[in-house]
């Protein structure tokens, strides 16, 4: 197989990848890096085109997380399960660290980084209550969430999705639902509106820093839309318990693979 052949190969094979995490980035109010950090450490050795280490896919999936939620929350928006209040006031604190830690994850060990990626995965379970009994998921307008709850959640995560390349929206979701109290519906759309604010700066310090291969980026970052348009719209379609559902069981699977990895590296 020739040089260009190849390459045209990784292109495909990328492409493939981004569309499961697009189409999970809609649904569940992640930025798909949940996703795809492990599918792009995994699915390119497995069919020869070579292997990504933990560096090279964070800087992938952070442009990834970046055009999948803007996409994500202009659809959420629109159908009122964004919340734009509490938006800015976890996404502000949130840029800030997320590009604090874009800047220090250049410093940080790949396999320190694929540790606390895989950590991480496990607080989810703890952190997102069965959904209470009686609770709805009342419009955007019905709901304020405590103004330093917002910073200390917002700075908290930033500084993980900076440093592990993802937007944070699988640990985000929980804590909006848990500390701030959001419905989760409405936790699932802002959630997308919060990482794609904090994921400007996220992506500008992978830039700044050298930490994006743009052959591969661009065709994860084009396979991803059409999905995630696809499953926002699903995500209108569903109950908050079978969201709650789905969630978990996708982080189990990843953090199943992901331990795995860790434990036989």
């Amino acid at each position: 197989m020739t040089l260009v052949n190849l390459e045209h190969y990784v292109a495909i094979v990328l492409l493939c990848i981004s569309c499961l995490g697009g189409f999970i980035s809609g649904l569940l109010g992640v930025g798909g890096a949940v996703i795809l950090i492990p599918l792009l450490l995994s699915i390119p050795p497995l069919v020869g085109v070579g292997a990504l280490d933990m560096h090279t896919v964070s800087g992938i999936t952070m442009l990834q997380v970046l055009t999948a939620s803007a996409l994500g929350a202009f659809i959420h928006r629109r159908s009122g399960t964004l919340h734009p209040a509490g938006v800015v006031a976890v996404g502000v604190p949130l840029a800030g660290g997320a590009f604090l830690g874009a800047v220090l994850s250049k410093y940080v060990h790949a396999d320190v980084l694929l540790l606390t990626f895989g950590v991480l995965l496990l607080f989810p379970f703890v952190l997102l209550p069965p959904e209470p009994q009686g609770q709805t998921d009342h419009g955007a307008g019905a709901f304020s969430p405590h103004r330093g709850g917002c910073v200390l959640v917002g700075s908290s995560v930033g500084v993980i999705s900076g440093l592990i390349g993802a937007g944070g929206g699988f640990i985000l979701v929980p804590l909006l639902v848990t500390v701030l109290k959001f419905p989760l519906k409405l936790a699932v759309g802002s959630s997308l509106g919060v990482v794609f604010i904090g994921a400007v700066l996220g992506a500008a310090g992978k830039v700044a820093t050298g930490q994006v291969v743009w052959a591969y980026a661009i065709p994860v970052v084009l396979g991803s839309m059409p999905m995630v348009h696809l499953g926002s719209l699903l995500c209108r379609r569903l109950s908050p318990r079978r969201i709650r559902h789905l969630f978990l069981a996708l982080l189990a699977i990843v953090a199943l693979h992901t331990w795995v990895d860790i434990l036989l590296h």
